[in-house]
C-alpha cells in the first residue's frame, strides 16, 4: 500500500499502486499540458497509477471532461486522485505524487521520472526544458514552438481551468516599489543565511526586474502538500499589480483591484498552511492560485500555472526567472520516505542542473 496525504489531513488514506511488483521499476511521466497547468496552477504535474481508491467525503470533484476528473481537498485544495477514461472505455486512476509519504515495504520497486508528456502544449518548452528526461531531441523541438513573442502586451490574464479565478497583472510602475519584504529562500537559502540579511535591512526591491517580475521553484514540503505535486512555481508581483474578476449580473463581469478583505466570497478558498501564511485556491477546480503573508499581503506569490502569455506558459516576456536555486531544495524528502522519496530528489537534483545549465 501506499500512504497519502494532503496538509490538512483532511484527506489521509492508503492507496494500492497499479505495479505492485517489487522487482519492476515505475516509470512516471511528468505532464505539461494545458489542462494540468489550469487545473492545479502549476507548471507539470505527475501521477503514480493506482487501483481505484475510495473517494471520501473530504474530496471535491472537478471533471475536466466527460472521461477524466480530478478530486482535490475541499479544505486545502490539495490534488489527490485523477480519473480518466482509456482508449478500451476503462477507467484509469492516479494518485499525485507529492501526497504520497511512504509505500509499505515491498509494495513497489523502483521510481523513476522517465518523461515529458504534452510539452507543445506550452509554446515555450514550459519546465519541461529545465529538466532533461526522456527523448531531449523531442523536448527541444517541442520547446522551440514558441508562442508571439512581439506581443508586449500591457496587462497578462491569469486564470483557473473553471474560469472562476481570473487575474490581470500590470506592468511593474511606481506601486511596484513601494511595498517591503524579506528576502525569499529562492535568493537566499534559509537553511545558511543569516537573519540579518534575511531580512532584507536595505529594502531591495527584489521582485521588480526591469519590466518584469521575478519567478521561481520551490520544492517545499508545505508547497508538495497543498498542491499534490513535486514542483511549485511562483511569481512575486504586489497586490497593487494584480486585479480580479467578480461577478456582475448577466455579464462577464468586472475587474477590481485585489483586497482580500473585501472580496465577495465564493471567488477564493483560503487555508492557513503555517503560521502567518494564507494561500488560496480555487473552490471549483483546485487550482492553486495565490501564496502570501497574512498580516503584510503587499507583494504576493502567484501560481504561475494560471498564466496565459502570448509567448508561452513561462511567460517569459512577463517574468525573469532566478535559475540559481530550486527554493527549498533541501527539504524535498521531508516528510517522506521511500521510492517516490528519492525519484523526486532526483528530480529536483534534475530540475536545479538544468536551470544553471
Amino acid at each position: 500500500m501506499a500512504h497519502v496525504s494532503c496538509i490538512c489531513g483532511g484527506v489521509s488514506q492508503k492507496v494500492t499502486p497499479k505495479n505492485q511488483n517489487a522487482t519492476d521499476d515505475t516509470a512516471l511521466s511528468l505532464c505539461h499540458c494545458n489542462t494540468c497547468r489550469h487545473t492545479t496552477g502549476l507548471l507539470c504535474t505527475s501521477y503514480l497509477p493506482i487501483q481505484e481508491p475510495e473517494i471520501s467525503a473530504n474530496l471535491q470533484i472537478f471533471r475536466t471532461s466527460d472521461k477524466s476528473a480530478r478530486y482535490f481537498c475541499r479544505a486545502c485544495g490539495c490534488h489527490i486522485f485523477r480519473n480518466r477514461e482509456n482508449g478500451r472505455g476503462e477507467a484509469e486512476w492516479g494518485v499525485a505524487t507529492g501526497v504520497i509519504s511512504k509505500t509499505d515495504d515491498g509494495a513497489i520497486g523502483e521510481v523513476k521520472f522517465t518523461d515529458h508528456m504534452h510539452v507543445s502544449d506550452t509554446k515555450d518548452g514550459g519546465i519541461a526544458k529545465w529538466i532533461l528526461l526522456g527523448d531531449k531531441e523531442r523536448v527541444s523541438k517541442e520547446a522551440n514552438r514558441s508562442g508571439d513573442e512581439s506581443i508586449q502586451s500591457s496587462t497578462l490574464e491569469a486564470t483557473c481551468a473553471c474560469g472562476t479565478v481570473t487575474l490581470h497583472l500590470t506592468r511593474p510602475d511606481a506601486n511596484s516599489l513601494i511595498p517591503r519584504r524579506n528576502y525569499p529562500d529562492l535568493t537566499h537559502a534559509y537553511c545558511d543565511t543569516p537573519t540579518s540579511i534575511l531580512s532584507n535591512a536595505s529594502d531591495e526591491k527584489w521582485w521588480v526586474r526591469g519590466s518584469k517580475y521575478l519567478a521561481g521553484t520551490c520544492a517545499c514540503q508545505s508547497c508538495r502538500l497543498t498542491s499534490g505535486f513535486e514542483i511549485q512555481t511562483w511569481a512575486f508581483v504586489p497586490r497593487a499589480n494584480i486585479s480580479i474578476r467578480i461577478p456582475d449580473g448577466e455579464t462577464i463581469g468586472r475587474n477590481i483591484p485585489l483586497d482580500f478583505d473585501s472580496l465577495p466570497s465564493g471567488i477564493l478558498q483560503s487555508f492557513k498552511s503555517s503560521p502567518g501564511v494564507t494561500r488560496e485556491f480555487c473552490g471549483t477546480c483546485g487550482a492553486t492560485i495565490f501564496w502570501h503573508e497574512t498580516e503584510d499581503a503587499d507583494v504576493i506569490d502567484v501560481s504561475a500555472g494560471l498564466l496565459r502569455g502570448n509567448d508561452g506558459a513561462c511567460a517569459d516576456s512577463w517574468l525573469e526567472w532566478w535559475k540559481d536555486r530550486v527554493s527549498f531544495a533541501e527539504d524535498v524528502q521531508s516528510g517522506r520516505k521511500g521510492p517516490l522519496a528519492t525519484a523526486a530528489k532526483n528530480l529536483i537534483d534534475t530540475l536545479s542542473v538544468g536551470m544553471q545549465s
